[in-house]
This record gives structure tokens, sequence and C-alpha cells, in this order.
């Protein structure tokens, strides 16, 4: 402490090292900064090339910047937790915000079907990205709508654990973003023992639950990655993929505002801070 918050951005390059040879100054980029490297909401940020990315060529500074987390998150749950083949079918609980937003049209250009559940006013937009099925989360329960998915994207947490665990079939996986990290999540982050006694505990029962129906649970923390940012720069491109941004853009004076805005939870996008 002091920590200087925000984990993803975008810029121009001021300077770069003399060992970096993918970027130079003047480069327009964007990136999920490194979790000890964390600090968006500043005037200049130093971060390692290795997590950096040239942005999506004619998309400007505001869209580019509320990309790279969302998106990571998708390619890593779909490409890296779930190991989705082509031509399954993954259902996402609670994917009707900016995370489904980019990782609908992702899950699609990598060939999946692609079920969300959600609110009703992100309905259109959630279909319109190429989801195969929407479920009003107020009006239809999915654990009696749909079953033996391959895969789950969990966004809800763990009351909702055995429910999705239970429309999927045997072989599948429930990948989890707010659920309890197990053994398997600690042991790839190599943590210390400390750590890994402790998730091993806390995922435990999930491990044996999902187990007993021939599944497996996994945990996702996402991390930054420049190299799976530029291929998602490929599909972002082509797909002409935008994430929504909410109307009010604040200045970085305004940063504390912008997180209580935030954190009220009735935004219509991504809040940006634009810094001058």
């Amino acid at each position: 402490m002091p920590l200087v918050l925000g984990n993803e951005c975008s810029g121009i390059i001021r300077e770069a090292g003399e060992d970096v040879t993918s970027f130079q100054p003047g480069d327009h980029v964007y990136a999920r900064l490194p979790i000890q490297q964390i600090g968006a909401f500043a005037q200049f940020v130093a971060v390692d090339s290795s997590a950096v990315a040239k942005m999506p060529k004619g998309y400007p500074f505001a869209i580019a910047a509320a990309i790279p987390l969302a998106a990571l998150t998708s390619y890593q749950a779909i490409m890296e937790g779930l190991q989705a083949k082509k031509g399954e079918t993954i259902l996402v609980t609670g994917g009707s915000g900016s995370l489904g937003q980019m990782l609908v049209p992702i899950a699609k250009a990598l060939g999946m079907h692609v079920i969300v559940t959600g609110n009703d006013r992100a309905r259109d937009i959630i279909c319109s990205l190429g989801a195969d099925r929407y479920l009003d989360y107020r009006k239809e329960n999915y654990w009696e709508c749909i079953e033996h998915v391959d895969h789950v994207i969990d966004t809800l947490g763990v009351k909702e654990f055995e429910k999705e665990l239970s429309i999927l079939k045997p072989g599948g996986t429930l990948l989890s973003l707010k659920g309890i990290p197990n053994k398997e999540f600690a042991q790839s982050m190599h943590y210390p023992w400390f750590q890994r006694c402790l998730f091993t505990i806390a995922g435990a029962k999930y491990d044996r639950l999902a187990k007993k129906k021939g599944c497996r649970y996994r945990f996702l923390f996402v991390r930054s990655d420049g190299e799976q940012l530029s291929t998602l720069t490929e599909i972002i491109e082509k797909q002409k993929i935008q994430p929504q941004i909410d109307d009010r853009v604040f200045t970085l004076e305004q940063a504390q505002e912008a997180l209580a805005y935030a954190e009220n939870g009735h935004t219509n996008g991504k809040v940006i801070l634009k810094v001058e």
C-alpha cells in the first residue's frame, strides 16, 4: 500500500526497452496487466512486453480498453480450462454481462455451441452475438430445460454448483470463475505448500461431487498473456467484436466516483476512465 488500481488498459507506447523487438514507440497497444503490476488508473504504465498486444485496427482506445480482461478470460476458459473441442456445447450461467459479450462470439468463432442464462434486458445483445440459445433466469430454470451439455462456465458461484453439475454429461467440465479454488488450481499456479493445502481442503467437496458424476471441476483466475491477446485480436477484427461500454466516461480524477458507479451495478456496459 498504497495501491494503484486498474487491470486493463489501452494506450500508446511512449518508450520501449532495448531488448523489446515486437513493439516500438507510437504503437497502439492494449493489455490485461499482470496481477503483480496492476495500475491502469494512471497516465503511464510500465509493463512487460509479454503482456501487451497491438490493438485491433480501427478500434478507439475506449473500446479497446474494455476488451483484454473479458477476452482473455473467455479464451483461457474455453481453450485451457475446458479444453473444449469444435462442435461441443458450453452453458454460461449468468453470461449476460461484459464477459458474455466477449465469450459468446469468441466461442462461436472457435466452433462451439453456446447457451447463455441471464436477464431479459441482455437477450437481444447476446443473441445477436451468436448465442444458440438464451434462457431468461427469471422465467426458465436451466436445470429443467437442458441436459447433457459438454461444459459449464460458472459466473454465479457455489450456490449454483449442484444445479450446474446436474446438466453436465459424464466426462464434462464445470469451470468456475467465481467459485472455490481447488487443488488443481493451486498446483497450476505453483503456490507454496500451505496455499496448496488450503485450496485442496477448500475445494475437496466440489472435486468429490464432480468426480462422483464422472465430471471434472476446475477454477480459473485469468492471467495476462500478450500472445493469446494477439490471437484474440485477429478474431476480434474478423468478427468485428465490440464490447458494450457505458455512455458515461470518467476522467482519472473521477476514479473513485467511477468505482462507486460501477459497484452500483446499473451500468450499460464497462465503465471507462479516460486519461488525457
